[in-house]
């Protein structure tokens, strides 16, 4: 199959991508829709950028999408369980080989590449194998890694993309990127050379079977397929414990609200945190709702536990608000999605 129109758009937003153009993602994203693609399929073009580009990359240009207000709604993807096959069906008759090769180098990589980028990235839904092997031989095209691309340009003859095809990506990887003319010829010369190379043994060896895309097979689907929940909050204290360091418990004031005293007075609990309310002019650390956070305030005592909890409660906070709290507001140098 030669190259679509949606193909090409896909390329082009996965390579833009992978050489950190943030700012052409949303109009590239916006032709990738409008030439065809679906949610689930721009979805699955960003995600795999895990791929090659990395958690970084992959969660700066999810930003950058967000941002925009171009990501369509979230859609379902392999989340832990028992990996798919995606190994086995790009590697098909060498995966033995290859498996030992990677156990050589790194076990402990080995074992990553297989049960996670190729077990949960490379096995969830969102692009077909025949579309991941375009977006896998215009990273490697571009990069320079001939190796690598003469078994995954196999693995995409073998998924129904055409040989024009295979080329066709390497160009536009090559022109999308960064490097001087003469660099750029040298590596697209490479890669044309071994993309050669894989369409002859292609044609020797496989001819004979039909190309044809799979279909990633992932044990226990209904469970593994899916939008995960929010994980359970970690560093948010509960109300009436957010002085409490790891471990104590939480004192109970009574109606005079002398326990803290009490407790610090007899030795009970952390004394830099159990504070006297018999002090005029000082709350409890632990009661009510926090407000100003790491600023001073009369109403709240002036003691390093609280202050450090604080601080770290702050930086959350602004951090939580880098990722999520878009507004219309100009972005202080540095703190944009690129700052990732």
């Amino acid at each position: 199959m030669d190259l679509s129109e949606q193909d090409r758009a896909m390329v082009r937003l996965y390579m833009a991508a992978c050489f950190h153009y943030w700012d052409q993602l949303p109009d590239l994203a916006r032709e990738y829709t409008a030439a065809g693609a679906n949610a689930e399929q721009l979805r699955g073009c960003v995600r795999h950028l895990v791929v090659f580009a990395g958690y970084g990359p992959c969660l700066a240009a999810t930003l950058a999408l967000y941002k925009a207000k171009v990501l369509p709604e979230d859609t379902p993807a392999k989340v832990g369980g028992p990996p798919g096959n995606a190994f086995e069906l790009v590697y098909a008759g060498v995966t033995d080989r290859v498996r030992a090769n990677m156990h050589a180098a790194d076990p402990v990589l080995g074992e990553w590449i297989r049960l996670h980028l190729y077990g949960d990235i490379y096995s969830s839904p969102g692009l077909d194998m025949r579309r991941k092997q375009l977006l896998t031989c215009a990273f490697l095209s571009e990069a320079g890694m001939p190796d690598q691309l003469f078994g995954h340009a196999l693995a995409g003859l073998r998924f129904g993309n055409s040989h024009a095809a295979l080329e066709e990506v390497a160009r536009l990887a090559c022109e999308l990127g960064p490097r001087s003319p003469d660099s750029r010829r040298a590596v697209l010369k490479e890669a044309m050379r071994t993309l050669g190379m894989a369409s002859a043994k292609f044609q020797k060896d496989m001819a004979t079977q039909p190309p044809a895309c799979p279909e990633v097979a992932i044990p226990d689907s209904q469970l593994h397929v899916r939008i995960p929940p929010l994980p359970p909050l970690v560093n948010t204290p509960q109300q009436g414990a957010e002085a409490q360091p790891h471990g104590a418990t939480a004192q109970q004031p009574d109606e005079s609200g002398t326990a803290g005293a009490a407790a610090a007075g007899q030795g009970g609990g952390d004394a830099s945190v159990a504070v006297s309310s018999s002090r005029p002019g000082l709350k409890n650390a632990g009661g009510g709702r926090a407000v100003g956070w790491g600023s001073s305030n009369i109403s709240r005592p002036s003691n390093l536990a609280v202050d450090a909890i604080a601080a770290r409660m702050e930086q959350q906070r602004a951090r939580s608000g880098l990722f999520f709290g878009w507004d219309d507001t100009p972005e202080e140098p540095g703190l944009g999605a690129e700052a990732l």
